[in-house]
């Protein structure tokens, strides 16, 4: 017989949870995406567009047993799909422009962040707990209008506890890769002198055409004003990248990076590059425990072939996150080969997915192959090229 679910709480607003009791779970977890100032930069941000639940589950004398956020936002699967399924949609697309748009209840938060918004306590029943997340998630779906659900994004070594999720009906799919750099460094310039010759030379050469394109880099946290230097301008250097993406699961919009400045001013960290006193390109980061995230990108492509931008961004980006006391620098998806040859490491995410309704799953279940990719995840490669050899373009985020 199955246990009973947890009891739980429900809060639509980051400023009605129980903070007690959030804290209780969270703070063991070094999840910096689970702190409530984080989530508010996002409930704020994303007001227009999404809905968002915050949950505390209960055992039955009261202590919390894992804490998460639920959000509603509405999806483009056809991005997320293969690339040949993207293009097999584009004709549809022209006569029926919603095609395969739709609302989806997310485990997590409209923010691609290489990582989850759950948090368990050790003496939590995982199987229990993740039987009452389904019981609520499709509740919420059913109220919202969502058809799907969808739990994300797990490593591998959480997606094996995740995996419960099947049982209760969930098809499970890999999503991006994940790089982290890995190693107390304590400087870019110790960090530096454990590259090889061949790669210290290409850095150099890098930080060069940088200086020679006339441009300049500094280094901010958000209490530094950048809620005010992050003006529409700035954020079209953003759009520019999102534009080139492959994959565009969601579009960061301006006020999020003013909030994460605000409600984070110690633990945001802000990369800048000018040309001639003009933003030409940022890199936007969190700090959190002994561990360093870099978020998103942005910069004028124009000036990417003369200045190499995008790589001078990804080691400034870098400098920012190696300072004493940090021992991991997670640069997120995309560009594997660049990532792999400056010495990250990358881990296969996981993503659980599920129709609301019976005939409803019988028909994803169908073509689950088809818009998502359940092929287990390649091992890296490591392919000799040059920096030249990179496409920056084909890359959403710094992370």
């Amino acid at each position: 017989m199955a246990a009973a679910p947890y009891q739980y709480d429900l809060a639509t607003c980051v400023d009605d949870i129980d903070i007690k009791s959030w804290h209780q779970v969270c703070d063991s977890s070094g999840n910096p995406y689970l702190d409530l100032r984080f989530l508010r930069a996002v409930e704020i941000s994303f007001a227009r567009e999404a809905s968002f639940w915050y949950l505390i589950a209960r055992d039955e004398s009261g202590r919390s047993v894992a804490c998460t956020c639920f959000s509603r936002y509405l999806v483009d699967g056809v991005l997320m799909a293969p690339a040949v399924i993207q293009r097999g949609i584009t004709g549809i697309r022209r006569f029926w422009p919603s095609f395969l748009k739709y609302k989806i209840l997310l485990c997590g938060i409209p923010v691609s962040t290489c990582n989850h918004q759950l948090a368990i306590a050790d003496h939590a029943d995982r199987q229990r707990l993740l039987a009452t997340l389904d019981t609520v998630a499709v509740k919420l779906a059913r109220a919202s209008g969502c058809p799907l659900i969808s739990f994300k994004e797990f490593p591998p070594e959480i997606a094996v506890q995740m995996d419960a999720l099947k049982d209760e009906g969930f098809l499970w799919a890999r999503s991006v890769m994940a790089y982290s750099l890995k190693g107390e460094y304590g400087s870019f310039d110790g960090y530096y002198d454990t590259r090889s010759k061949s790669r210290r030379s290409k850095i150099r050469k890098t930080f060069r055409k940088l200086e020679c394109a006339g441009l300049t880099c500094e280094e901010r946290q958000g209490r530094d004003g950048v809620d005010q230097l992050f003006t529409d301008d700035v954020h079209r250097l953003y759009l520019n990248v999102l534009d080139r993406a492959h994959v565009k699961f969601e579009k960061i919009p301006v006020e999020f990076f003013r909030e994460l400045a605000r409600q984070l001013p110690d633990e945001s960290c802000f990369t800048i590059f000018r040309k001639d006193n003009r933003i030409v390109g940022f890199c936007c980061g969190l700090r959190s425990h002994r561990q360093h995230h870099m978020l998103f990108c942005g910069l004028d492509y124009s000036l990417n072939s003369d200045a190499e931008l995008y790589f001078n961004i990804l080691y400034r980006g870098l400098s920012h996150g190696i300072i004493p006391g940090v021992k991991a620098v997670h640069i997120g998806a995309a560009a594997d080969e660049f990532k792999q040859h400056i010495g990250c490491e990358g881990k296969p995410l996981s993503i659980y997915v599920k129709a609301v309704g019976t005939v409803r799953h019988f028909l994803l279940k169908q073509v689950f192959g088809l818009l998502f990719d359940t092929k287990p995840a390649p091992v890296p490669q490591l392919v000799q090229h040059t920096t030249e050899d990179y496409e920056p373009q084909e890359v959403r985020r710094a992370a």
